[in-house]
């Protein structure tokens, strides 16, 4: 029973570890409602260090988003939209204690560690009105694995989305989670 509670607290833990983890914030003088339509914003898109794959997964899964908002893209749009991209070295130590012995030799405990590091990416997105060049919403995520090459496609598509349930922000909201 003890062995089972121990499983599934390091599988909490395990999956607390890769959570996503989001923040935004806007100018609560704003009527969202007044914005139909968007421009990403090309020059941020090239100044990300980030290679052409990327970029087109980002844009894609922003464009999406967006859309999904009822929000049109436009050459002009009504937001303007700019993409800030980052990464951290993250140094990563698991500690797994092991019991050993049989044959009479008697049991005892040595401990081991795993040490390993991981880049953890964070992704910023800014809403600029367009006719008042003003920052209206600014959103958050971080917790991705860059590395993980295999689904980076879904973890930047599940990033994103995650970040845009907070567009169009709720006034009765605190605008940090």
């Amino acid at each position: 029973m003890k062995f089972k509670l121990l499983i599934m607290a390091a599988f909490c833990i395990l999956l607390s570890s890769c959570a996503l983890t989001t923040s935004y914030d806007f100018d609560k003088t704003v009527n969202f409602s007044n914005y139909n339509s968007f421009t990403i914003y090309q020059q941020g898109i090239d100044k990300l260090k980030l290679n052409d794959i990327d970029k087109s997964r980002i844009i894609r899964a922003l464009e999406q988003q967006l859309k999904s908002k009822g929000l049109t893209e436009s050459t002009n749009g009504d937001l303007i939209v700019n993409v800030l991209a980052s990464s951290k070295k993250v140094i990563n130590v698991d500690n797994d204690p092991y019991w050993n012995g049989p044959w009479g030799w008697g049991y005892y405990w040595a401990p081991s560690s795993t040490v390993y590091e991981s880049r953890e990416g964070k992704l910023t997105f800014h809403l600029v009105d367009s006719k008042k060049n003003i920052l209206v919403w600014e959103g958050m995520v971080d917790g991705f694995d860059v590395g993980n090459i295999r689904n980076k496609d879904e973890q930047i598509s599940k990033a994103i989305q995650k970040i845009f349930n907070y567009y169009p922000p709720r006034k009765k909201d605190n605008s940090y989670y």
